[in-house]
């Protein structure tokens, strides 16, 4: 059991109790030997015993502490404590982070401008080039990932289901992980991941800043990741300067190759963008003041372009190179150049699963299905390895909880039918992911559902229509590669 004044490690002083997360508990603490404040991440003693689970927090461990740049979170050290009562937990020694996090800066101020979203957005990209150079991709891009120091200057944080390019094995396998309302499409469906699905995630940020609001809002993880699938971003309002709205369209668009071609570019192509919006990278932008919204009554002043070589870790003279900001596909026109304007308000219907993807890239009913039931997955994330806000205010044990915009929690799922009486029909389950559909009927009431055949996809269910609770639900399956039978005219297994 931690509590203040515990020493982990011989040397970590607890202070204050910051978070409570699914996974673990983060606390203030002081290191005894360096005399300096830190941040500890300590896992839930009953957590160790999966060691697998273990084994991924000492590779995130050692992962994040060969990041070494400006606008990342520092991590120290590393080790692991005998608590008493047969307990024991791992913990993460970290930089201690004052401050606020984009996300209650854009829940303050609402649209921020681009003179101080694009200097912030040139930074992180810099931050994700040096962690793809590292090999590690980070896969949970979102404004509460983006602490704020006092002075502005922005730090990349929370890589807890980072992935390794290399090896992809620091999160566990078959996991699709990250936060819907950013996750890029390639990522909701379960594909091969690359650096491309930050870029993605940092223009959902991008986008958000500059206009108030994500370009997709539900409650439903399930539509949001199929939003990212399908739907084009609505464009941004005139508000934004036409070079900007096009530098946003390029990291959301949903073939990965059409993106800026790595994080580097990205941050290039957001110095092009201020300077053709009319201003330059520079610290000559009035200052703006802000009120902590974290309880701190003291009102901070954040630059909203800060000098870049103390703060951005960027030279402004290296932001030099235009790329490819006249070369952006617009799903509205098909065409390139200035955007069509779509709905104005900000969401557009969203096509049933189909054969292939809204850019013709063909997709298996399986793969679809395994979107559903990874989104569902994806939406509980956020109280698990995150690194949280860690914040000076008032109650300085108190955490300001700054991912509630972010994170998405399952709907409770009302059974359909009558009374005691279920209605299910196997047409709407073909294709799907078998463990995914065995979840999806258990959460509507079915007490007893049984998979079989070892397939990866769902070829029918029986039986079908208004059923009790208590019956007993078979999800017969098949291979992906096998021809689909009509469920209305064979029996199970599939038809020959």
């Amino acid at each position: 059991m931690l509590s203040p004044d515990l020493v982990l490690g011989g040397r970590y002083r607890l202070t204050a109790r910051i978070a409570t997360g699914g996974m673990g508990e983060i606390w203030r603490a002081n290191d005894t030997v360096l005399d300096r404040e830190v941040a500890v991440k300590a896992l839930l003693p009953a957590l160790l015993a999966d060691e697998g689970f273990t084994k991924r927090f000492k590779a995130e461990a050692k992962m994040l502490a060969a990041l070494t740049h400006p606008n990342i979170v520092r991590v120290y050290d590393y080790g692991e404590a005998d608590l008493g009562n047969d307990d024991t937990t791992a913990y993460l020694v970290m930089e201690y982070v004052p401050g606020t996090s984009l996300t209650a800066l854009i829940a303050q101020q609402g649209r921020l401008d681009f003179t101080t979203v694009l200097p912030l957005i040139a930074a992180i990209a810099d931050a994700l080039q040096h962690a793809h150079d590292h090999h590690i991709i980070h896969r949970d891009i979102k404004p509460s990932n983006i602490l704020l120091r006092p002075d502005g200057t922005p730090l990349l944080t929370d890589f807890g289901i980072a992935r390794s390019a290399a090896t992809g094995d620091l999160t566990a396998s078959g996991e699709i992980m990250g936060t819907a309302a950013y996750i890029a499409p390639e990522q909701a469906e379960g594909g091969k991941l690359g650096p491309s699905v930050d870029i993605y995630a940092l223009g959902v940020v991008a986008y958000q800043a500059l206009e108030g609001r994500r370009p997709f809002e539900s409650d439903n993880p399930i539509e949001l990741a199929l939003h990212h699938i399908r739907t084009p971003a609505p464009p941004l309002g005139d508000h934004v300067p036409l070079a900007v709205r096009q530098f946003v369209e390029k990291a959301l668009q949903k073939v990965p190759s059409a993106r800026h071609r790595s994080a580097a570019d990205m941050k290039n192509a957001a110095s092009t963008s201020v300077h053709l919006g009319g201003t330059h990278l520079a610290p000559s932008a009035p200052t703006q003041p802000y009120a902590s919204p974290i309880g701190n009554s003291e009102e901070t002043t954040l630059d909203p372009a800060p000098s870049l070589a103390p703060g951005y870790g960027s030279d402004p003279a290296s932001f030099t190179t235009p790329y490819g900001l006249n070369d952006v596909h617009h799903p509205y026109t098909g065409g390139t150049g200035a955007p069509a304007h779509g709905n104005p308000h900000g969401t557009m219907p969203i096509a049933l699963p189909g054969n292939t993807t809204s850019h013709g890239v063909p997709r298996s009913r399986a793969r679809l299905a395994g979107i559903l039931a990874a989104v569902l997955l994806a939406a509980t994330l956020a109280g698990g390895l995150g690194w949280y806000l860690v914040t000076q205010d008032a109650n300085e044990g108190n955490l300001a909880d700054t991912t509630t915009s972010e994170q998405t929690t399952d709907k409770e799922e009302t059974p359909t039918g009558y009374g005691d009486r279920i209605a299910i029909a196997s047409a709407d389950y073909l294709g799907w992911n078998p463990q995914a559909t065995q979840e999806s009927l258990e959460g509507l009431g079915f007490y007893d559902v049984r998979i079989q055949g070892s397939g990866d996809e769902v070829s029918g269910i029986s039986p079908e229509g208004e059923l009790s609770a208590d019956e007993t639900i078979t999800i017969h399956t098949q291979h992906s590669d096998e021809p689909s039978g009509d469920i209305g005219d064979c029996q199970f297994p599939p038809c020959d």
